[in-house]
């Protein structure tokens, strides 16, 4: 019982450390914004049509869903819509030239996930994971692998959110309504806690840690 109580009086401490505003991850949701504003007019709204530019000029831009692109990573494909990994010949602009890093890393993001619609481009995946170190870590761990000191010293087993297999078995809306209504004897209901906007945010994020 007092080791349980000690580390009651720790969470509050953790919520306070600097890694809450560490590097940001790459955000699929603001990253549709620039797509649609930066992205569409070439690549058309699902990626894989004319836009209108395109259709204008009778040009065929690349296929966004085709698996050429699909299996980057975020990085790559981040390096490729900013120029710096171009095949030769390609009409794209080198959008490095004026958008920051961080705006290609979000379109990259969205680009990956833009056949899925998930909920990576639902909610707002910074303010998700600002909220998951500070409630979430505890027991599931500052990277989402399950191994928290919560967790580990009252000795239950947590899922681990960076296995793309075992995500792959929770739909969106089942994630969603354990963040809100809660599961089995360890996991709270967060809905008295954070908005319903927010809930979406975290689950957001979670999803974002799967590889």
């Amino acid at each position: 019982m007092k080791i349980l109580v000690w580390l009651v009086s720790l969470v509050p401490a953790m919520m306070l450390t600097s890694d809450l505003f560490a590097q940001d991850e790459p955000n699929a949701l603001i990253g549709s914004q620039l797509y649609r504003s930066y992205c569409f007019v070439c690549h058309g709204p699902d990626g894989k049509s004319r836009g209108p530019v395109a259709e204008k000029l009778n040009y065929e831009p690349a296929d966004l869903t085709s698996e050429r692109y699909q299996t980057k990573d975020v990085k790559d494909l981040a390096a490729v819509i900013g120029g710096y990994r171009r095949m030769d010949g390609s009409d794209m602009p080198n959008w490095s030239v004026v958008l920051s890093e961080a705006d290609l890393l979000d379109i990259a993001a969205y680009t990956s996930v833009i056949t899925r619609g998930d909920l990576r481009t639902r909610g707002d995946t910074r303010r998700g994971r600002v909220i998951f170190k500070r409630a979430c870590a505890a027991c599931h761990g500052s990277s989402g692998t399950g191994r928290g000191l919560l967790a580990h010293m009252i000795g239950i087993s947590m899922i681990d959110f960076t296995k793309t297999a075992a995500m792959q078995e929770m739909s969106d809306e089942e994630l969603v309504d354990i963040i809100r209504d809660g599961k089995g004897v360890y996991m709270p209901s967060w809905q008295e806690s954070i908005t319903d906007n927010e809930i979406v945010d975290v689950a957001s994020y979670v999803r974002l840690l799967a590889r």
